[in-house]
């Protein structure tokens, strides 16, 4: 943990289910960090921000008195060098919105069983602005396999040959159609800076300098596996993935999605769609890095959460 040890950390835990943020409290005591609760938001505001520094907190978002959002808001506007987590138990696509408006990147999901290594592995990220690098979502990795994606046009290759380092894939070709995407936003966006409305323009005829080439990580281990694709342009905004996000679940009066005919950004819904985990990190103008995580065979039980990170 850089500039302050774990001891030194103070977590503010907020959920009115007593039985899930004592579970919290106890597995952030373990971790070694110093950790306090409150049941609501307000509580959490009087009690606790009145009279201490608090690095992160995580709070649920449907309370009595004050909900998560709201809280979350205050704490924004009148301490904001804290970081700010969510949690909840329902459909992360509901609040996509609210997340936009409110600038809120990580919602995590109460999932059975409860996903402790993804959580620590989240708020160590947020606390540490260490937020890079996909090894830190496996407590014991036994594969690791790298690749330079240079060509325009071989992305398909690419993926195909990606896609088949890894054993026992579920939904392969989803997996597949993802990766092309992730990897066409990294070559052309990240690092060429073409134009989604110019497409039909691109030059796929080059191959891109070693330094320039776009780094993909694959590490497994028994439950799962996860690719990570890295570039070194970093255009991608955090705001920029809310607002794609949030435009493919929003609907106009008849129905239809604001963003079905969306000529960039449908790629991240269709990653959170196809994928059990997706991950965004960004460090604007020096690099982006796309997570996915997948299971073997059966999922964790719950809805997805959103991780997207900016620093």
């Amino acid at each position: 943990m850089s500039c302050k040890e774990k001891k030194d950390i103070r977590i503010l835990v907020v959920d009115d289910e007593t039985e899930m943020r004592e579970m919290i409290v106890d597995f952030l005591d373990e971790e070694g960090y110093a950790v306090v609760s409150a049941q609501n938001g307000k509580e959490a505001l009087e009690r606790h921000f009145a009279a201490d520094h608090i690095d992160l907190v995580l709070s649920d978002i449907n309370m009595p008195q004050m909900k998560g959002f709201e809280l979350l808001r205050i704490v924004r506007e009148k301490y904001p060098q804290t970081k700010r987590v969510l949690i909840t138990a329902y459909n992360v696509e509901d609040y996509l919105e609210l997340a936009l408006k409110h600038d809120i990147g990580n919602i995590f999901v109460k999932s059975t069983p409860f996903n402790f290594v993804e959580l620590s592995a989240i708020l160590s990220n947020l606390l540490t602005n260490d937020i890079f690098g996909v090894k830190k979502y496996f407590e014991h990795p036994i594969i690791k396999k790298s690749f330079l994606i240079k060509r325009g046009d071989a992305l398909d290759t690419n993926a195909n040959d990606i896609i088949s380092s890894i054993s026992l894939v579920r939904n392969a070709k989803r997996v597949e159609l993802v990766l092309i995407e992730l990897l066409a936003n990294a070559v052309f966006y990240g690092m060429r800076k073409e134009s989604a409305e110019d497409k039909e323009k691109w030059n796929y005829n080059f191959e891109l300098s070693d330094a320039e080439a776009i780094e993909v990580t694959v590490v497994a281990d028994q439950e799962k596996f996860a690719i990570s694709v890295l570039d070194r342009g970093g255009r991608l905004k955090k705001s920029d993935v809310l607002y794609w996000l949030n435009r493919q679940v929003s609907r106009d009066d008849s129905g239809v999605p604001l963003g079905v005919y969306d000529t960039h950004g449908r790629g991240f819904y269709i990653a959170r769609e196809y994928i059990d985990r997706l991950i965004v990190n960004i460090d604007r103008n020096k690099k982006t890095e796309i997570i996915i995580i997948n299971y073997f065979d059966n999922p964790v039980k719950g809805y997805k959460p959103l991780y997207i990170n900016e620093i």
